[in-house]
């Protein structure tokens, strides 16, 4: 099981709990994760490269085999990453680690 790490809000106290390591969610439903959780410009860059990927899959045979390998390392990065997306949004809003 991952660790999470907790950050508590400094004037409302308000406790959250955010995961360490690989992030599934992020990973596999990318802009619907993000939108779930407030990263409104995680949301747009996840659109908009979603959107380009599916451009450069609509060249042909080859474009959508390189659509789909691009398509599949990006979802890794996000989940890779969507933990530490969601914990600085939270430290931008004021919460602090404990």
């Amino acid at each position: 099981m991952a660790e999470r790490i907790y950050l508590q809000h400094r004037a409302t106290h308000e406790t959250i709990a955010v995961g360490t390591g690989f992030n599934w969610p992020a990973c596999l439903l990318g802009p619907f994760w993000a939108v779930t959780r407030r990263l409104w410009l995680i949301v747009l860059l996840m659109l908009v490269v979603d959107v380009l990927l599916s451009v450069i899959g609509l060249a042909g045979v080859m474009a959508d085999l390189a659509s789909l390998v691009l398509s599949i390392v990006f979802a890794a990065y996000c989940g890779a990453n969507g933990n530490k997306w969601y914990r600085q949004a939270l430290e931008r809003k004021g919460f602090v680690a404990l």
